[in-house]
């Protein structure tokens, strides 16, 4: 938080693949190219493997870079810190949803089971975010709309997608002007007599009433 602190509002770009995705050491090699070539300060969550010597060369690398990787961190709480202005995320329900309430624009870059699909409503449906493309090179059939197993999606393309969510383009403004929306929706929704509180009471006094 301390160093979210020290940076300018939505400046950040916040990384995490869940707990449960394993990423390739060529995948992660990709991001961080993508990352130290976009200029911007990254906090990257990144889960600690065999190879310590390489990760920790990364860590310094990043720290030179105006970068952190940590191992671990409250995501809710990053995510709602005015530094962060995109998560490059996979695109997992509970990472979308708490993105989506939070406000945050996302890069997504789905792996498997559901995320594929939640990725599509960020892009497609809320427009709240854009989804990495696999090239050919990389291993998918360069038609876009996520990864599949054993592709890489190249450093290069992930920095398109970064760009084009937290720059002065259309693009940026339109997905910043969404997320914001539903944001505003989310809160409304969730407040006293908004439509999920409504919802939510309901169904607990319906348990109640068994008792």
């Amino acid at each position: 938080m301390t160093w979210l602190d020290s940076r300018a509002t939505s400046s950040v770009v916040y990384v995490s693949f869940g707990t449960m995705a394993a990423v390739s050491r060529r995948q992660k090699e990709e991001v961080g190219k993508a990352l130290l070539s976009s200029g911007r300060s990254f906090l990257w969550t990144l889960r600690k493997e065999p190879e310590k010597e390489e990760e920790e060369e990364m860590e310094k690398e990043a720290e030179e870079c105006g970068g952190m990787i940590v191992e671990w961190c409250s995501q809710v709480d990053v995510l709602a810190h005015p530094a962060v202005g995109c998560f490059l995320t996979h695109c997992g329900w509970n990472s979308t949803l708490e993105s989506m309430c939070l406000g945050v624009p996302m890069v997504g870059f789905p792996q498997f089971s559901d995320q594929q699909t939640n990725a599509k409503l960020v892009e497609d449906v809320w427009r709240t975010g854009v989804r990495v493309v696999v090239s050919e090179n990389g291993g998918g059939d360069g038609t876009g709309g996520g990864t599949a197993v054993g592709a890489v999606v190249e450093g290069e393309e992930i920095r398109r997608c970064l760009e084009l969510v937290m720059g002065e383009g259309e693009v940026g403004e339109e997905v910043r002007r969404n997320a914001k929306k539903w944001k505003e929706l989310a809160r409304s929704a969730a407040g006293e007599g908004g439509t999920s509180h409504v919802n939510l009471k309901a169904f607990v006094d319906e348990i109640a009433s068994y008792s």
